[in-house]
């Protein structure tokens, strides 16, 4: 089968290319999926540098998280997914963009009814976490106000959505003016283009003019790096900062920074961790993490298909491509010259 691989660690443009390699097999509680379409991810850019600390991995090996595609196989413990339409995380977040792959049956879910491959392949990793995320750990309601910054990325047009369809003042922070006009288009209140240069603007001042000084009751920070300082600042009194995205951290996050700020603020910060595991390895939670379960993603899940049924949400899809331009379609995410999310057709 065709396999999207990183052949040795460098940029995306450099080192990744269309192999042949052999189908695995699915395991107990896994399955196989004839992928139709799969999505590129910032996490694949890392990958591709060998710098993601959190799943180390040696090439060559095959990248991609999220999918669409149908169930052709299945191993012992997952007979019910056979010949379904579903979306899917691959197993350990690896080896989504190849015609066939493997999947824990924990990842896997129905694919929307109303979702094309394509735009189902664009739905899962930025919807869930983002509804986790605004819901059950933000606790966002009606008429509160919600900042997201890199507010035109994948989980950026998630949440800017999902906030507008729950009644709060969406304040969408983006870097330019065509992505303002994207988040515009999404539901979003108010956007801080924050520029670059001399031309750059401070996030915090801009969202405490919008707000008269009162603040963002949530914040969805999917970046991180210099935006946490300015968007801590930003919160409101008692409200949460939701650390969900480390694009511009060092060592994906791993890093610490001062928490005095929170006390200061009287702000939460709220950790976020869009991952779905009932079988956790005793190895792994000594070490801290301590994802939600496969119950908790079923509600995520059934509330978000709802939500497509009615209208209110549908996938930012901003450009579709081939295993091929694959590489120079992740340059294009590390340069950020890109909106929404980018999925790459195999079927």
């Amino acid at each position: 089968m065709r396999a999207l691989q990183v052949t040795r660690h460098g940029e995306p443009e450099d080192v990744l290319a269309v192999v042949d390699v052999e189908p695995e097999r699915p395991g107990p509680g896994e399955v196989r999926i004839r992928a139709a379409a799969a999505a590129l991810n910032h996490n694949d850019i890392a990958r591709c540098r060998g710098t993601l600390v959190s799943v180390a991995k040696d090439p060559p090996f095959t990248i991609g998280m999220d999918l669409c595609g149908t169930v052709d196989a299945v191993g012992p413990g997952a007979e019910e997914w056979l010949g379904r339409r579903v979306v899917a995380i691959a197993k350990d977040a690896l080896g989504g963009i190849a015609e066939q792959v493997v999947a824990p049956a924990a990842g896997v879910f129905d694919a929307p009814a109303g979702l094309d491959d394509v735009q189902a392949a664009a739905f899962l990793i930025p919807f869930h976490t983002t509804h986790l995320a605004l819901f059950r750990r933000g606790g966002l309601a009606d008429g509160d106000t919600l900042l997201v910054t890199a507010a035109a990325s994948g989980l950026g047009t998630a949440a800017v959505q999902l906030g507008s369809a729950a009644g709060a003042r969406v304040i969408a922070a983006v870097g330019s003016a065509d992505k303002a006009e994207v988040c515009t288009q999404l539901g979003a209140d108010d956007v801080v283009v924050l520029g670059a240069g001399d031309e750059a603007v401070d996030l915090a001042d801009s969202v405490l003019d919008l707000t008269a000084d009162h603040g963002a009751d949530v914040v969805c920070d999917l970046v991180g790096g210099d935006l946490v300082a300015p968007s801590w600042r930003c919160t409101a009194r008692e409200g949460r900062y939701l650390a969900v995205g480390f694009t511009d951290d060092d060592q994906n996050g791993m890093t610490g920074r001062p928490i005095r700020m929170a006390s200061i603020g009287n702000f939460s910060i709220v950790g976020v961790l869009g991952a779905w595991v009932d079988d956790l390895d005793p190895g792994m939670r000594r070490f801290g993490f301590n994802p939600f379960t496969r119950a908790d993603g079923d509600e995520v899940h059934a509330a978000l298909c709802q939500l497509v049924a009615d209208g209110r949400i549908t996938p930012h899809v901003g450009r579709v491509v081939t295993m091929d331009e694959a590489g120079a379609a992740l340059a294009d995410h590390r340069d950020r010259r890109s909106t929404g999310r980018t999925i790459v057709q195999i079927a």
